[in-house]
């Protein structure tokens, strides 16, 4: 009898322990969900033109997030200054670079890191990368301890031969693609330059072979786009940030360095998890690419920072207005030569001039 009632008892618990819900079970873990960001810049880019120029990607990007218009003044309106602001998270006025030659060197980013020392200091097991067109981009991805994990630049090719333009801009954006897609790679800076060189080059035509590089940049930054949405797709435990931005505008003759509204016109795109669709909030500045990196990243700010994540806001004012940089008027507005203005038309896929060093003239 006593065997028999421990027997029952024993069925009882086992049907009682079967009966259970579910849920008392071990959770499964979850892979844990990590940041990743792309920043594309696009050299010399008025972002009133790119209105003008209809290109979908980027205006798709600009109603996906948060956009910006604002002004750099009164920073110095040339390449290397600015892509050493956006790269550092601080203005001329604290780097000190002021040109494209002299003082565009490596010395400033001892005292103040390029945002990929400062992410592989904080956090060596990020991978970063550099994918531009333009040597300077290349100096300044590779200054500091620890540089860049790869860094390229795709104006030269590897006979130490020039490269055209679209093309650099081309397999600058094909290796970003594959940065995205094959490797996941945590931070990607590229830089495309073709709008700005059109600027230089193509003086007495504007606007509409301006608003046609944009219109090829727009294609590139298209298969960007498309790459990280499809990487997001596949990797659910992956949150992508897009920033898009520029170093600087262009006059309506062509041309920048100066203070006018037109050459001191920046614009920022945000798309990503934390940006409203279709926003705008004028306090992102070209200092707040880098503060905007690390926070995404996890890496802590730099004191010495002028900007600040835009994740917080930015550093400037959201409610500033939008420069006064109306889309420029048809018709002959510079000075070229009729010759050289067709030997550029007639070869659209090579905006090199002749006798230019790697395409970096005027920046």
């Amino acid at each position: 009898m006593l065997r028999r009632m421990s027997r029952t008892r024993a069925l009882v618990a086992a049907a009682a322990l079967a009966a259970l819900p579910l849920a008392t079970a071990a959770p499964a873990t979850s892979a844990p969900v990590v940041n990743k960001v792309v920043v594309i810049g696009i050299d010399g880019t008025l972002w009133s033109e790119v209105q003008a120029a209809n290109a979908p990607n980027l205006g798709l990007l600009a109603a996906q997030g948060t956009l910006a218009r604002t002004s750099i003044a009164p920073h110095t309106t040339m390449s290397c200054v600015s892509w050493a602001t956006a790269l550092t998270g601080v203005w001329d006025t604290k780097h000190g670079i002021k040109d494209n030659d002299s003082t565009c060197t490596p010395a400033p980013f001892a005292q103040y890191p390029t945002v990929f020392t400062q992410l592989e200091r904080a956090k060596p097991s990020l991978s970063t990368a550099s994918l531009g067109t333009w040597d300077k981009i290349g100096m300044i991805a590779r200054t500091g301890s620890p540089a860049a994990d790869k860094v390229s630049v795709t104006q030269v090719d590897p006979t130490g031969a020039g490269v055209c333009e679209t093309t650099a801009d081309s397999n600058a954006t094909a290796q970003v693609v594959s940065a995205i897609t094959d490797s996941g790679t945590d931070f990607t800076f590229t830089h495309l330059d073709q709008v700005d060189i059109v600027g230089h080059t193509l003086r007495g035509i504007w606007p509409q072979a301006y608003r046609d590089a944009i219109g090829r940049v727009d294609t590139l930054v298209g298969k960007i786009t498309k790459a990280v949405d499809d990487r997001a797709r596949a990797h659910a435990d992956e949150r992508w940030t897009i920033l898009v931005t520029t170093d600087h505008g262009h006059k309506p003759e062509g041309g920048h360095g100066g203070q006018s509204a037109y050459e001191t016109a920046s614009f920022m795109i945000a798309r990503g998890p934390d940006f409203a669709a279709g926003a705008q909030n004028n306090g992102f500045t070209l200092a707040d690419v880098t503060p905007t990196v690390l926070d995404l990243l996890g890496a802590p700010a730099d004191p010495n920072s002028d900007g600040r994540s835009v994740r917080l806001g930015g550093s400037g004012d959201p409610a500033a207005a939008v420069p006064n940089t109306p889309a420029i008027e048809s018709g002959l507005t510079g000075s070229s030569s009729g010759s050289a203005q067709m030997l550029m038309v007639n070869n659209p896929l090579c905006l090199v001039a002749s006798g230019s060093s790697g395409g970096s003239f005027g920046k």
